[in-house]
């Protein structure tokens, strides 16, 4: 008499599953946990970074569910559930029963740590308020500690605060509410970065200072007064700041002298608009600066950054035709610990600084010169 399937051993059950097609491995996962946890033991490996795309397939999709709790790091690309299909032939054929299948398996995914979803194309779907429903499903994961969210069109996210656990945040969208924002950050009392796209903020960034006393690095953009900008020095533990996009003329003025009486942070990247004496004065007080990228249009203003003794990166960008080389020559000279020097826009005696280099008594310095 036969063995009944169950009384195999997994030896020989991992032989019939590598012979069964797509369906029927499905279908044998589901029979009971035994044969789940072969599934997974199979397939996990595909699944533990994945990314569900417009071209992922319904039976795709339903094998990375059966393996939620391996999932460590995972995509949702919101194009997948788009129903406008009367001009292309992929994506899912029911959005919304795929969509609350993976709401389901997204609340069970115990080791998920890192959750990016984005929209990137018009999007036209019965799902409604999609962003909030994905935040909702892994509100309660312990391990979620890295979120990214894009998006080309207005979207809801009042479900942000939820999660608690979140130490690197991440929002491209065109618009949020600064209440939002604020709530968020109230919960995430361990929030250690935070990325904010262009505009994506209108105003009054500074009533977020009071609940980030852990926030280390800070990418923004947002055109507002110099006082708007000051209170982000308010933050305890700042060590990198970006800005990048339009601003005032000499707005950071205030915001970079009182960096400078604080002296810790370490990276700044300045990324539009270019800087002004009064702002390259207080920025070179700013001793603890490790790397720092602006944009310039006066040779004045590049010739003092040798004043920043603990300097290793530099990239600057000149928005002028004039010759810099020995603009340069004294932050190859004074700066000890640089190691890159990226120059961008303007004229470059490329052999002249090179001979500097060469006379330096510490590491060389990696030219990087770019048209």
């Amino acid at each position: 008499m036969g063995l009944a399937i169950e009384e195999l051993y997994d030896d020989c059950l991992y032989h019939i599953f590598e012979l069964l097609p797509t369906s029927d491995r499905i279908i044998f996962a589901q029979v009971c946990h035994r044969f789940r946890q072969l599934f997974i033991n199979q397939c996990a490996g595909k699944y533990r970074v994945y990314t569900l795309d417009k071209d992922s397939s319904r039976l795709e999709l339903i094998q990375f569910c059966i393996c939620r709790e391996t999932v460590e790091s995972l995509t949702i690309d919101l194009d997948h559930f788009d129903t406008a299909r009367c001009y292309r032939t992929y994506g899912c054929v029911a959005p919304e029963n795929c969509f609350r299948i993976l709401c389901q398996s997204l609340a069970g995914m115990i080791r998920l740590e890192y959750l990016v979803v984005k929209q990137e194309s018009m999007l036209i779907t019965p799902v409604e308020k999609p962003f909030d429903q994905i935040l909702t499903a892994v509100r309660h994961l312990p391990q979620l500690r890295r979120l990214e969210i894009r998006a080309r069109d207005d979207c809801s996210l009042d479900r942000l605060s939820q999660l608690c656990h979140l130490e690197h945040l991440q929002i491209l969208v065109p618009k949020m509410l600064l209440a939002t924002l604020a709530k968020c950050c109230k919960s995430c009392g361990n929030l250690r970065s935070l990325h904010l796209g262009y505009a994506c903020i209108q105003k009054n960034l500074s009533y977020i200072v009071p609940h980030c006393k852990n926030l280390e690095r800070l990418k923004f953009g947002m055109p507002a007064n110099s006082s708007e900008y000051l209170q982000l020095a308010r933050l305890p533990k700042l060590r990198e700041l970006s800005y990048c996009g339009i601003r005032r003329s000499g707005s950071f003025e205030p915001l970079l002298s009182a960096l400078a009486a604080k002296s810790q942070l370490t990276h700044l990247s300045i990324d539009g608009g270019s800087l002004t004496l009064q702002e390259t004065c207080q920025l070179v007080r700013i001793q603890s600066l490790r790397y720092f990228k602006g944009f310039y249009s006066t040779t004045d203003c590049v010739e003092m950054l040798g004043c920043l003794a603990n300097l290793e990166e530099l990239c600057l960008r000149m928005f002028c035709p004039t010759d810099v080389s020995n603009n340069l020559l004294p932050i190859i000279a004074k700066c000890k610990d640089l190691k890159l020097l990226r120059i961008a826009g303007g004229n470059v005696n490329t052999n002249s600084l090179k001979d500097a280099i060469s006379l330096r008594k510490s590491e060389p310095v990696v030219l990087v010169v770019e048209k």
